[in-house]
């Protein structure tokens, strides 16, 4: 006969390494989506409207997007559980030149460092109990550890705080470019490893395969010298003012529980100095700034993508899709379906 389980479990406590790490990535998964969103990344009708941690978010619904996401995270995840990740970021770029417009951010160097045996075991407890008096000496070490644990709780009241601000915060950014000449914007994930981390490239591991090394910053231009390829010509393109104005940086929320918690965890996004003179360049015509790529129109764009044409692709009434599949404004109601309908807890 199987036992009762001890009077002190709780469902609602986050006790382990796995748990936790568990608990973050399911958190980023879900910001991932609602960020693609707010910044129309892809079209407004192709995301979901649902609830994660009792919040209205969005998520997009075509598969291969989720799937790619859900790949991300599974190898970010992979190592954060190697505790080698100081901060995972969102970059959002152009595709044709590859120039970074916004950098979402999570710092994550806070984690505790826990070893791969011990993902299991319960935080363990830094203050020593006497055991002069049973009775008091076991309400003591109950006390204690419940010090060292997360509220899953508390933290799902964070997580619901930063999604309100990530909206406030995405409202008040410089707008990304927009209309027919816009260039065509996408995203990928990256990681900044931890100073004493090894790099996970050139590794038999199949997670680790799927990382590659960012391109070094570019060097600094030689005093009158001549570009010699193409980013530096698109760079030369630009004023010298547009080129030495600095990004701008807006702190989000920190995601954080009482003391003492392992879990303090800052977010906020950057603005990249490219996006800014380029937004300047296209209100003040005094400033000449000119690029040697040519965009496609928006609508051929459109088009081509599997996942973002509209009603024509996405919509298709043969394949099951119909007028009453498109998602409303109401971001309170349930979805009707979809790829991936509604977030997995960890």
């Amino acid at each position: 006969m199987a036992t009762a389980p001890p009077s002190n479990t709780n469902a609602n406590l986050l006790t382990t390494h796995r748990a936790l790490l568990a608990t973050l990535t399911s958190y980023l998964t879900v910001a991932i989506h609602h960020i693609l969103y707010l910044r129309r990344i892809y079209p407004p009708a192709s995301f979901l409207s649902t609830r994660a941690y009792n919040y209205p978010v969005r998520q997009n619904r075509h598969p291969a997007v989720c799937t790619w996401i859900n790949d991300a995270v599974s190898a970010i995840s992979d190592q954060l559980a190697k505790n080698t990740v100081s901060i995972v970021s969102l970059c959002i770029h152009e595709l044709d030149t590859n120039q970074v417009l916004e950098k979402w951010s999570l710092d994550m160097h806070s984690l505790p460092t826990v070893a791969k045996r011990d993902r299991d075991v319960p935080f363990a407890a830094t203050t020593e109990v006497t055991t002069s008096n049973d009775a008091e000496s076991d309400d003591d070490q109950v006390d204690d550890a419940l010090a060292h644990t997360i509220n899953l709780t508390d933290l799902e009241a964070t997580f619901r705080a930063t999604f309100a601000r990530l909206s406030s915060t995405s409202a008040r950014l410089t707008p990304l470019p927009s209309g027919s000449n816009a260039p065509e914007l996408t995203f990928t994930m990256t990681i900044e490893l931890r100073s004493n981390a090894d790099r996970p490239v050139g590794r038999l591991d199949a997670n680790e395969r799927r990382w590659i090394v960012a391109e070094p910053d570019p060097p600094l231009p030689v005093a009158g010298g001549q570009p010699t390829s193409q980013t530096d010509q698109q760079d030369s393109n630009t004023t010298p003012a547009a080129r030495s104005k600095p990004g701008r940086t807006h702190p989000i929320r920190r995601l954080t529980t009482t003391e003492p918690s392992p879990l303090h965890i800052e977010l906020w996004v950057e603005e990249s100095a490219f996006k800014l003179s380029s937004q300047n360049a296209s209100q003040n015509p005094t400033v000449s700034f000119t690029s040697t790529n040519t965009y496609r129109n928006p609508a051929i764009r459109a088009k081509e993508a599997s996942f973002g044409a509209g009603k024509e692709k996405f919509f298709d009434p043969l394949n099951g899709y119909g007028d009453d599949d498109i998602e409303g404004n109401d971001l309170n109601r349930k979805p009707g379906g979809g790829a991936m309908t509604d977030y997995q807890r960890m």
